[in-house]
């Protein structure tokens, strides 16, 4: 077993890493604090047009551009390449920059979504280093060589390059940086004085899915080119990393899904914490099959959603994860598929996207209706908070005091006992992990995280929620006005759309030029039209719906998209920001799907000749 006091202090030290990596933070799909999405697929059975509906909204960090690029790729095969077997290649959807394929969308038979899966495919190693050797560390009793890889950075006026020495294992890299190492402890790797005696030196490598050869490109050239679940199935066994939820419907009426993806399966341990790399004991024993991976097709209930939530049970016989989403938009979504008497249409998902019914706040705000206030006024809100409807709108006054109060109950709940650096930390404390956390706290009146550990006294839960809602009215009223039921949501939950270079330039003209908003903004982490804010930051928005979609597989050029800020990255173009109000109003555009249509309304066309 690893030695607790060593864990102990590993747990102390600050650990700066190379690059910047941060295990806790999020990687284009990968893991994080706001990595999201929701997709949702309805069979014909419970449509109005009696053929499917796919949905899906992708949940990523707000940036601009925007991450997305819309795109339809449309190739027929040369007549005299007959024989060769050429596919001809009709696909419409949202692209990366970069990107040879459509990475969400539809060709001319299927149409898919995703959703982050959220697998644990990281574990960081306590590796053992040769005290005579720094580039050598134990693996079962024997020194052995570290691959040392020579990194060359060119630094602009700078006449000779920074270099980089990476420092393979078997692992992967090690990431933890000498001079954080020295900081705290008074050596390092590297040693600038004598090392203290029966020293035991250690370094962190990572070993990571993403770092190894993955086929992911040509899962998603297959994917475009898929005409039937077993082929979208087949593409998706190609399908490395990220690991995702991906949702299906057909032309033919045909639901499914596929979680695909290399997802480890260790010979001990979870991944959680950092473990020995000296020995076999916590080494990877493969991935787990693509054919025991979970999927359906054509479900019984005639929809499959995805929302960030468990995609397994108990029973399952290997580990994907041990932390999912609560399920909050995921039980949303089904409940209002569910609901529909007359059939889902394509207007019934647009206001299904745009839904911001915060199921989390109906849970919470029950246990504030038996509480005593010393404060008249605050019983009085009190009240009127409790016949709220739960709706996180612009113009809700209400949304705005949860927003407050809900701020203030994370923090009387949590900050106390959570060191600094990892409070502040976006990835790891987003609100709608917090909320999570407080579904089960709620019911345990004396749980000793409800106790303040900077007071004498002990706090139980109803202590902390009449703090709370105390403390809440007075901020909102220091930043909205005496009157409470004068104040929005909108005016304080806000997305700025900040460009990734010059908008951050530090320079206040440079950036009103690359910039744009603040624009108000609805919903909420748990909401299904998600806009989730750092628990040290309220409220400004850091990680929201990018894009969305909604395919009808009964007629394709009925289906609607939009992203969140243009296709264009030139602020001086019309299209920089054209689509940031439609966006935030749950607005889309038609996809123009057939040639016709697309022709009809283009305004210009550009040619790309070879010389």
């Amino acid at each position: 077993e690893l030695d607790e006091k060593r864990l102990a202090l590993l747990s102390r030290i600050e650990t700066k890493l190379i690059g910047g990596f941060d295990p806790s933070q999020s990687l284009a799909f990968g893991k994080g604090g706001g990595v999201g999405s929701n997709s949702w697929v309805v069979s014909g059975r419970l449509t109005a047009s009696g053929r499917p509906i796919l949905a899906n909204d992708t949940h990523l960090g707000i940036q601009m551009p925007s991450i997305w690029y819309e795109i339809g790729l449309h190739c027929d095969p040369d007549p005299e390449a007959e024989g060769r077997g050429e596919k001809p290649l009709h696909v419409r959807g949202f692209s990366f920059a970069g990107t040879p394929t459509v990475i969400v969308g539809h060709n001319e038979r299927i149409a898919w979504g995703l959703t982050n899966l959220g697998p644990d495919v990281q574990d960081l190693y306590i590796e053992r280093i040769n005290p005579e050797n720094p580039d050598q560390y134990e693996v079962n009793g024997f020194w052995t060589d570290m691959e040392i890889v020579r990194e060359e950075i060119r630094i602009h006026k700078e006449e000779e390059p920074y270099v980089l020495l990476v420092r393979n294992t078997r692992h992967g890299p090690i990431v933890t940086d000498h001079g954080t190492w020295m900081a705290n402890t008074g050596f390092g790797i590297l040693p600038e004085k004598i090392f203290p005696e029966n020293l035991e030196l250690t370094a962190l490598s990572l070993r990571w899915t993403a770092l190894q050869p993955n086929r992911t490109t040509k899962a998603f050239i297959l994917l475009n080119q898929a005409q039937s679940f077993e082929e979208f199935r087949a593409a998706l066994s190609y399908f490395d990393v990220p690991s995702q939820s991906i949702v299906y419907a057909d032309v033919d009426g045909n639901i499914g899904y596929q979680c695909p993806g290399l997802i480890p399966i260790r010979a001990r341990g979870n991944g959680a914490l950092p473990v020995p790399g000296w020995t076999d004991d916590y080494e990877w024993q493969g991935f787990i099959p693509f054919e025991e991976l979970p999927y359906a097709y054509n479900p019984p209930k005639g929809y499959i959603v995805t929302a960030n939530n468990a995609v397994v049970s108990g029973r399952y016989p290997y580990l994907i994860n041990s932390e999912f989403a609560h399920g909050y938009r995921a039980r949303r979504i089904a409940d209002m598929i569910e609901g529909d008497p007359d059939g889902i249409s394509v207007e019934d998902v647009q206001e299904m996207q745009g839904d911001t019914l915060n199921l989390s706040a109906l849970e919470i705000l029950p246990y504030l209706k038996d509480l005593s206030f010393e404060e008249t006024e605050i019983a009085g809100i009190r009240n009127r908070l409790l016949d709220w409807d739960g709706r996180m709108e612009r113009e809700s006054w209400q949304a705005a005091l949860f927003g407050y109060f809900l701020v203030e109950l994370v923090k009387r709940t949590f900050q106390d006992q959570i060191p600094e650096k990892l409070w502040e930390s976006r990835a790891v404390f987003g609100f709608s992990r917090l909320e999570d956390s407080l579904f089960h706290l709620l019911r345990e009146p004396d749980n000793g995280w409800w106790d303040d550990r900077t007071t004498v006294e002990k706090e139980s839960r109803d202590d902390i929620l009449r703090r709370a809602l105390v403390k809440a009215v007075e901020r909102g009223k220091e930043q909205l006005g005496k009157k409470v039921t004068s104040w929005r949501w909108g005016k304080v939950h806000t997305a700025t759309f900040r460009n990734q270079t010059f908008g951050m330039s530090g320079i206040a003209l440079i950036e009103a030029i690359f910039n744009r908003g603040p624009v108000e903004t609805a919903g909420g982490a748990t909401t299904v039209s998600s806009a989730e804010f750092a628990v040290h930051d309220p409220f400004v928005v850091v990680h929201l719906t990018s894009q969305r979609q909604i395919i009808d597989l009964g007629n394709l050029s009925n289906s609607l998209m939009i992203h969140t800020t243009g296709q264009s990255g030139h602020p001086a173009d019309r299209h920089y920001d054209d689509y940031i109000d439609p966006w935030r109003e749950t607005k889309y555009h038609s996809t123009r799907w057939d040639r016709p249509s697309v022709e009809a309304g283009s305004r210009r066309k550009l040619v790309l000749s070879p010389p």
